[in-house]
């Protein structure tokens, strides 16, 4: 009976981690939408200044060299979030990977890679149906 329990905490375990993971994810692609809106009030700012500028008759304008840096600078910080995204997601798909040979009498769970007693019809582990 304990044994069941143990399944269901471990697959609420996992489920949790799931959740979170995702939350995560959802949080930082927030802030990458605060950040791309940063880029675009910059945008309108580069075109401001460089109105007036032109405008007035002046040379390079000082002020349209420290704009593109900030949007440099937010550029990547999108860039960051993003491979941040990418990180979480290749961590959470990495499959385990099974023992080549499963011990006599017992098979592997092609879902999780645990080894369950040949006899059984869904894994001990993650309660995929054994093949």
């Amino acid at each position: 009976m304990s044994d069941i329990f143990g399944k269901i905490k471990s697959g609420a375990g996992k489920v949790a981690k799931d959740a979170d993971r995702a939350a995560h994810v959802k949080r930082i692609e927030l802030d990458i939408g605060s950040v791309r809106k940063q880029i675009e009030d910059q945008y309108k700012k580069l075109g401001e200044t460089t109105y007036k500028s032109n405008v007035n008759n002046e040379p390079g304008n000082p002020d349209a060299t420290a704009i593109i840096a900030k949007i440099t600078e937010l550029n990547n910080q999108i860039k960051a979030k993003e491979d941040e995204i990418k990180k979480l997601n290749q961590v959470e798909s990495v499959p385990q990977t099974p023992p080549a040979t499963p011990a006599p009498g017992k098979k592997i769970c092609t879902s999780c890679g645990k080894e369950n007693d040949a006899s059984v019809k869904f894994c001990s582990e993650c309660g995929a149906k054994m093949e």
